[in-house]
């Protein structure tokens, strides 16, 4: 684990499993100007660029006991210059890809986690599956014994969430006892999708002795929810003594700016705490044969832009990857009621495989349709993946630099401002005065997000 503790909350993109093969099970089929380990970002010595953060989750890695034995780029990382956390599968177990079977399924991402991870989740059953329907029979096989149904009866919330929080007690308790001490840091997941769901959560879970919290669900852009969970944990004396806080499934840039100012808030109680989040983005477009070739920050508003590839590409196209990203930069307008229309072209990223890759090195045509090859695949995640690295790391300079905001959107830096004066409220004038201002600041904080009461 890296031992250089950051000033920002940091982005670590959410590897897929494919991708972390290339070099082991994976191979190139055609050669490059480049050697294929060079991709690998999590290596110092890769000659593209380097990344040292990174997700990688054991419910794409460690499907099945042979899966969870394989080698890849993580499992071969220089864990001294690298930080990588391990995701515990619970999403892949809920949606059916992963047979859950009770503790042996508990060990085998336990070990995984253990052998690969700096900080890992606990194994959560998600409640964001309860509305498709893939809690019910989870929720059938638990309440077998009705332990469910009283929950239910107890805190008045449904039979689905309960079997969520009470599978995922279950497996708290698995890995707090066979957990093998100092192999990894563990990470309490939050989950819940209302603030009655979240509190719940929280209070059934506080009591278990881990270094660190996830948030899963709505608190990763409900931030009313999520203060209110840092203010619990300030209260009971978890979070002076926290290692780190992980935000699940989001990388937009509008929450990553409010990341860093949690963070910068919780260091007053606690100096030593990191935070982070991720999102598999970069990877999963780059499968759909999607490219990001811009992303923009400013008081206007804030997005990663990303484009189809096969739309704009041709088999003969001797444009590098970053002459692409120069075409397709989009003008963009921004008109308000009585000021005069605001016109200006978002400027083209540059990445270091961008400057080395044709697109007619990428894509094929194969039943009459152009389509990206696999090896254009993965240089389009490596491609991806340092795109969204600068648009966070332009995203910490405005947050050190802009001292006044003066250049952020109005909404974020009114949440900014809302999650600063609440924390100073915690520490200067207690705990009831804080609640107080958070109420009243609700709507300032929740414009990222839906939340239901």
């Amino acid at each position: 684990m890296l031992s250089i503790k950051s000033a920002h909350a940091l982005y670590m993109p959410a590897i897929s499993a494919n991708f972390a093969k290339l070099g082991h099970s994976q191979h190139f089929k055609h050669n490059f100007s480049f050697a294929e380990s060079d991709l690998n970002f999590l290596d110092p010595a890769a000659g593209l660029f380097h990344y040292p953060y990174a997700l990688y989750s054991a419910g794409q890695a460690a499907e099945t006991d042979g899966a969870a034995k394989q080698k890849d780029i993580v499992s071969q990382r220089d864990r001294d210059r690298t930080t990588v956390i391990g995701d515990s599968g619970g999403f892949q177990i809920q949606q059916g890809t992963i047979k859950f079977t009770g503790d042996a399924t508990c060990e085998r991402m336990l070990r995984w986690m253990e052998d690969r991870a700096d900080y890992s989740m606990t194994l959560d059953f998600p409640t964001g599956g309860i509305s498709s329907g893939n809690v019910a029979r989870h929720t059938a096989r638990l309440d077998a014994a009705r332990q469910v149904t009283s929950m239910s009866v107890a805190n008045g919330l449904s039979l689905d969430y309960n079997a969520c929080l009470l599978q995922s007690l279950r497996n708290l308790d698995y890995f707090v006892a066979k957990r093998r001490p100092g192999k990894t840091n563990l990470l309490n997941v939050l989950q819940g999708r209302t603030e009655r769901e979240s509190r719940v959560w929280y209070d059934a879970v506080k009591g278990y002795p881990l270094e660190g919290w996830a948030f899963a669900g709505a608190h990763q852009s409900a931030f009313s929810m999520t203060t209110a969970r840092l203010l619990d944990m300030y209260d009971d004396g978890l979070l002076q003594h926290a290692k780190w806080i992980h935000f699940l499934g989001i990388s937009t840039l509008e929450p990553a700016y409010l990341f860093t100012t949690l963070l910068r808030c919780l260091r007053r109680y606690n100096p030593e705490i990191g935070v982070s989040f991720d999102t598999s983005s970069p990877f999963l477009a780059a499968a759909n044969f999607n490219m990001y070739t811009s992303f923009r920050f400013d008081k206007h508003g804030c997005a990663l832009i990303s484009a189809p590839f096969a739309e704009h590409a041709s088999p003969d196209d001797t444009r590098t990857l970053n002459e692409m990203s120069r075409d397709l930069a989009k003008e963009v307008t921004i008109a308000r009621e009585g000021t005069p229309a605001l016109l200006f072209t978002m400027p083209p990223i540059k990445t270091a495989i961008g400057s080395k890759v044709t697109v007619a090195e990428i894509c094929e045509v194969r039943d009459n349709r152009l389509r990206v090859t696999t090896d254009g695949v993965w240089i389009l995640m490596n491609h991806n993946v340092e795109v969204f690295k600068q648009a966070f790391e332009a995203l910490n300079d405005s947050f050190d630099e802009n001292q006044l905001d003066d250049d952020v959107p109005v909404r974020v830096r009114a949440a900014k401002v809302a999650v600063e004066k609440i924390f100073e409220e915690r520490e200067f004038k207690g705990a009831h005065a804080a609640r107080e201002l958070l109420q009243e600041c609700a709507a300032l904080l929740d414009v990222f997000a839906e939340v239901r009461n």
